[in-house]
């Protein structure tokens, strides 16, 4: 079996195994559904957005997308690839002929996977029942950002993985993390409703420049949302996450560091 074949192997089995985890499947595939529909039957009517006044289902929609592509590309790998790390798997998959690369190529396909499913349920729920126009620009938008943001948030994730001693911190962090980059970065809360200071803080992180990249996919007529800035921060934060990891990942547990 060649590596490719290997490489789909190992995404299959990891997809399985995150398919067979209650936990892991209701927070990153559950949670954004329910974020969804919440956050769009708390906020009734429209939000002031690129000057325009749209609603807020165009609004959260994107939102969420993003936060979804941070939940699984950022969080989920963070905590699987510790968890896999601290129980010693990657030092005994070390020990075999299949080359140590493949378990993380599966993991991020795993990723991929997963992140390309909910995206599709999250539009199909927002054009569906909110009614959130989804045009020819949209998709490409929506292309565009998913794979950027993806790749982005698979090596923070990654790269996070040296920061985490144990599963449980891994377990604390990710989520954290999250959350409070979904507040800083207008994701939970309209952007007219927040603070500028809090605004300034959001665009130093990608997860800003990927929501409102999104956002303006949807939400601005005739546009894909894509700009040289938001790529240009997106990718910026992949390629030192690829740094990071390349310098700092570790195959052995904690306690043979």
């Amino acid at each position: 079996m060649n590596d490719a074949a290997l490489a789909v192997a190992q995404a299959r089995y990891a997809l399985k195994g995150f398919l067979r985890e209650p936990r892991t499947f209701v927070y990153t595939l559950v949670l954004p559904l329910f974020l969804l529909v919440i956050l769009n039957g708390i906020f009734r009517g429209g939000s002031s957005f690129f000057r325009l006044q749209v609603p807020f289902a165009v609004y959260y929609t994107p939102a969420i997308i993003s936060y979804q592509i941070m939940l699984a590309g950022y969080s989920s790998l963070l905590i699987a690839v510790t968890t896999e790390r601290e129980r010693g798997m990657l030092k005994r998959l070390r020990g075999t002929p299949m080359p140590s690369w493949i378990f993380l190529a599966g993991e991020i396909m795993r990723t991929v996977v997963v992140v390309a499913v909910t995206v599709a349920v999250l539009v199909a729920v927002g054009a569906g029942v909110y009614h959130v126009p989804v045009q020819v620009h949209t998709v490409i938008g929506l292309a565009v950002y998913t794979v950027a943001g993806t790749a982005c948030m698979c090596a923070l994730g990654l790269a996070s993985t040296r920061a985490c001693a144990t599963t449980e911190a891994a377990s604390v962090a990710g989520p954290f993390v999250t959350l409070i980059l979904g507040f800083v970065s207008g994701v939970f809360i309209p952007v007219s409703m927040m603070p500028s200071w809090m605004l300034d803080v959001g665009k130093l992180f990608p997860l800003e420049h990927l929501a409102r990249g999104l956002q303006q996919a949807f939400a601005v007529p005739g546009s894909t949302g894509i700009t040289a800035i938001d790529l240009a921060v997106i990718t910026a934060w992949g390629a030192a996450g690829i740094v990071a990891a390349l310098a700092g990942f570790r195959w052995q547990p904690h306690d043979s560091w």
